[in-house]
Formats: structure tokens, sequence, C-alpha cells
């Protein structure tokens, strides 16, 4: 019976660990931080001029190269 318990609480907390560091890996964030807390407004903002210039930059790649 405790050999039971060991491995229900083992699976338990394993997946509860797993969970966490997946959505922070999801969320392209620190692995250990809180996965509850929303990004905040710099962190947003960084992230859309990031995809904003990606995609600038691809498509005057793509026009020079036409």
């Amino acid at each position: 019976m405790k050999t039971l318990n060991g491995i229900v609480i083992g699976l338990l907390a394993g997946m509860a660990l797993g969970l966490w560091f997946g959505v922070n890996i999801g969320r392209e964030v620190d692995i250990f931080s809180n996965p509850f807390v929303e990004p905040g407004l710099g962190d947003k903002i960084g992230d859309k001029a990031s995809e904003l210039y990606d995609d600038t930059r691809k498509a005057i790649d793509k026009e020079l190269n036409h």
C-alpha cells in the first residue's frame, strides 16, 4: 500500500511540474517563472515590434530578390 501511495503521489507531482514547465516553455519564458502571470505591456509591445520587424524584413528581401 505504501508503494502504491508513493507511485500515485509521484505521478501527480510529476504531472503538476510538467504542466507548469510546459506552459512556460510554450510561452517562451523562463522555465521556473509563474505560469499564471500575464505578460506586461512592455513585453507585448516588444513581441509585436519584433514580429513587425521580421515581417518587414522578409517582404523587403522578397521584393529585392524577386
